[in-house]
């Protein structure tokens, strides 16, 4: 039975609407904080159009506004963090993470590669100060001039670590080094971020030799050594 020409405009119309849907929340995953005009643009709508879709997925939970920008929201968020856990990565780095953020009192991250271009954080364990870095499990950065995304493609210091300020935010320094695999390649990168103003002197000096002591215990788990050479 032939199907009536309406339901095939009907059903057209649908994926196309759920087509859009897609893209602007890939986009809004893809680029934290963007704005509306930003993320219009992105996907090649009139900026009416996706402030309407904005509006839908901020009401399912799935993006949040935070200034003009806008971020993945907390069910996209715990989207992510299930498919993380699935991941061995994530599951092999949390103890280090946990370590780290216990020795260091700041935030620790695990960062993989998500595209040519940028990175996306798979695990994290928080920090114990007051005042410490707000979480960024489940977002993607740009690998342009941040500390994980120089640690994935080796530009480290002679201790195999790097330090990175106001890269992402004002006021955040992050301390990166790699994760090797059994191949040499660096497959991820652990870091600790936290505020500049007690990420210096001795703290800076003790976070780059914990950064560096996790990303070469689990790269030996991974049958690969960190490149401090």
């Amino acid at each position: 039975m032939k199907e009536p020409a309406t339901d095939r405009k009907q059903a057209q119309a649908a994926r196309g609407a759920t087509e859009r849907v897609l893209a602007l929340l890939q986009a809004v995953a893809d680029q934290p904080d963007a704005t509306l005009a930003q993320l219009a643009r992105a996907v090649e709508l009139p900026a009416s159009t996706a402030l309407r879709l904005l509006r839908t997925l901020e009401a399912a939970g799935f993006a949040v506004r935070v200034g003009d920008g806008y971020r993945p929201g907390p069910a996209l968020v715990r989207i992510g963090l299930a498919l993380a856990a699935a991941r061995p990565l994530p599951l092999l780095a949390q103890p280090v993470l946990d370590q780290l953020a216990a020795t260091t009192g700041e935030s620790s991250y695990l960062a993989v590669p998500a595209g040519g271009q940028r990175a996306a954080y798979a695990a994290a364990a928080p920090g114990r100060h007051a005042v410490r870095h707000t979480s960024w499990l489940g977002q993607q950065v740009s690998r342009r001039a941040t500390a994980a995304g120089a640690a994935l493609v080796g530009r480290v210091d002679a201790d195999g670590v790097v330090v990175r300020s106001d890269a992402v935010e004002a006021g955040v320094t992050a301390v990166a080094a790699p994760v090797r695999g059994a191949d040499g390649r660096a497959v991820a990168a652990v870091s600790v971020v936290g505020p500049s103003f007690r990420l210096q002197g001795p703290a800076l000096a003790a976070a780059r030799r914990a950064v560096a002591a996790g990303a070469l215990r689990m790269s030996r788990s991974l049958g690969g050594a960190a490149d401090t050479d």
